[in-house]
C-alpha cells in the first residue's frame, strides 16, 4: 500500500471520527439530577476521547499530504508552503488536544461535583464558566491555525499540483471564510459554531483523502519511474 493511499485512508477515517463526534456531542442543560449529570458527563468524555483519536489520525493524513505536495514543490527555489502548513497544523493540533481535554474531561468532572454539592452550585458554575473560557481560547487557536494550514496546503496545490484545483480552491476559500468569521465575531465557537468549523475543514480533508486514494497507484508508478 502506497503512502498516498495510507494518508488518504487516514484523512477519511479521521474525518468520519470528527463527524461522529459532532453528532454524539451532548448539549448542556439547566438543572440536572445526579443521574442526568452523570449521563451528560459520560457522553462528553466519550465524544471528546473520539475527537482526540480522530485528530491524531488526521495528523497522519497531514504528514502524507505534506509529503505529496512537497515532492512537487518547484525547484530550484522551493516555496515550502506544504512544510509551513504542517508546522501550523501541528500547532493547531496541540490547541485542539488542550480544548478537547478541557471540554471532555475537566468540565464533566466539575459538573459532577456541582450536582453533588448543591449548596455551592453557584460557585461551581463560576468555575465551569472560567474553564469554558479556556476551552474557547484553545478552540479559536485551533480553528484559525488549522484554517491557515489548509490555506497553505491549498496554495501549494494550486501552484505546483498534487491536488485537484477545485479542492485547492475550496480549501483557500473555506480557510479564509472561517478565519474572517471568527475574527469579526460572527462565528462563536459554541457547539454549533464549532460544527461549522469542523464540517468546513473536514470537507477539505475528505476531498484530499479521496483524491490521494484515487491517484495513489499512478503517483507510486511515477515515483518509481523517476
Amino acid at each position: 500500500m502506497s503512502d498516498d493511499r495510507k494518508s488518504g485512508i487516514a484523512f477519511l477515517a479521521g474525518s468520519l471520527g470528527c463527524i461522529v463526534t459532532m453528532a454524539i456531542h451532548p448539549i448542556g442543560r439547566g438543572i440536572m439530577t445526579p443521574a442526568q449529570a452523570e449521563g451528560l458527563a459520560r457522553m462528553s468524555e466519550i465524544a471528546h476521547a473520539l475527537a482526540m483519536v480522530s485528530f491524531l489520525i488526521l495528523f497522519l493524513g497531514a504528514l502524507g499530504v505534506t509529503r505529496r505536495l512537497e515532492s512537487r514543490d518547484a525547484r530550484p527555489a522551493p516555496r515550502r508552503y506544504a512544510v509551513a502548513a504542517l508546522v501550523l497544523y501541528s500547532f493547531a493540533a496541540v490547541a485542539m488536544m488542550l480544548a478537547t481535554a478541557v471540554s471532555g474531561f475537566i468540565e464533566p468532572e466539575l459538573i459532577r461535583r456541582m450536582v453533588n454539592d448543591a449548596a455551592n452550585a453557584q460557585q461551581w458554575r463560576l468555575i465551569i464558566e472560567a474553564v469554558f473560557t479556556f476551552n474557547q481560547a484553545f478552540a479559536r487557536i485551533y480553528s484559525v491555525a488549522a484554517s491557515g494550514a489548509i490555506l497553505l496546503w491549498s496554495a501549494a496545490a494550486l501552484r505546483d499540483g498534487g491536488l485537484n484545483r477545485g479542492s485547492a480552491a475550496y480549501g483557500c476559500l473555506a480557510a479564509i471564510a472561517v478565519t474572517i468569521l471568527i475574527a469579526v465575531g460572527h462565528l462563536r465557537l459554541n457547539l454549533h459554531g464549532m460544527a461549522v468549523v469542523v464540517f468546513a475543514q473536514t470537507l477539505w480533508f475528505v476531498l484530499a483523502g479521496v483524491e490521494m486514494l484515487r491517484s495513489s497507484g499512478g503517483h507510486a508508478e511515477d515515483a518509481a519511474a523517476s
